[in-house]
């Protein structure tokens, strides 16, 4: 580390291009300091997010006319073109900290997903041993890794929001609420229709037995599980033939159908005609 007049500190520095800019999310910096006994930052103001990570020691944290005392293991977070001061609140432990600077379109919406907000701008008891190794691997990937290495920066921003999440901390969460599972279902069923899926899969997903499962889900929806998702992969058959020039074999294979047999009976007791039949009868020389 290098001797500043208030620490001792080391810092890399990243400067987005046109990729890192259209990706919305991009490395600015990366640091770790040991303060000395007077460091004092601030007031300041940054252009970027910035996540301080107290490794060591307590800081004084003051923002929008508010002071916070935080400890080891916590984290505050600097926004954009606000103004924050911070120190040392106990000199008997030198203050050490780790901070990821950061900027981009997501940043926002992924500090809210963990907690973090212009209105409470910290979080308490964070640091764990994952974090930990991967605020090394911010430094690691910039010091030793030759060129630009954005994907490697992304995945552990990307990572490192992950292990924030406070959700992951409830060993024993709560069960859903009928109406939530079964939103969950919907949500599962009417973007994974046409891959190979099961009312004992959806079942498995919302953490409920299949029996229990689809006698609520046909109370709510007045139609079965079962029928729901073949509604679904039946609706896009048609949609298929109609709009598109794909056989009815691709037809088939790409709502997981086994073969070409199979899907024209489904279809033949769905509608009553056969795929063929249907595709001739709107075909545009019909009209």
């Amino acid at each position: 580390m290098q001797e500043y007049t208030q620490e001792f500190a080391e810092n890399l520095y990243f400067t987005p291009d046109e990729t890192d800019l259209s990706l919305g999310l991009w490395l600015m910096r990366t640091g770790r300091n040991i303060a000395k006994p007077n460091y004092n930052a601030g007031p300041r103001t940054l252009g970027h997010y910035s996540m301080h990570f107290i490794r060591a020691g307590s800081v004084l944290f003051q923002y929008d006319d508010q002071t916070i005392r935080l400890e080891k293991g916590d984290v505050f977070c600097l926004f954009p073109h606000l103004s924050y001061h911070y120190r040392p609140a106990d000199f008997a432990v030198p203050l050490e900290m780790t901070w990821v600077g950061f900027a981009g379109s997501q940043a926002a919406g992924l500090l809210s997903l963990v907690g973090i907000h212009p209105g409470v701008p910290y979080a308490t008891s964070v640091l764990s041993t994952e974090v930990e190794l991967t605020l090394q691997h911010f430094w690691s990937a910039g010091a030793l890794r030759t060129g630009k290495p954005r994907l490697k920066f992304l995945s552990l921003l990307y990572q490192l929001f992950d292990q924030l999440d406070p959700r992951k901390d409830n060993h024993a969460p709560q069960r859903d609420t009928q109406k939530e599972w079964i939103r969950k279902s919907l949500d599962y069923m009417n973007t994974h229709y046409s891959e190979n899926i099961d009312v004992n899969h959806i079942a498995k997903l919302v953490g409920i037995h299949r029996t229990y499962f689809s006698k609520v889900f046909t109370e709510h929806l007045g139609i079965t599980p079962l029928k729901y998702l073949l509604k679904l992969k039946m609706n896009k058959a048609m949609q298929l033939l109609k709009e598109t020039p794909l056989t009815v074999t691709e037809i088939a294979l790409s709502l997981s159908y086994s073969d070409t047999a199979s899907f024209s009976r489904s279809f033949s007791l769905y509608f009553g005609n056969p795929p063929t039949h249907y595709r001739k009868q709107t075909s545009p020389s019909k009209k």
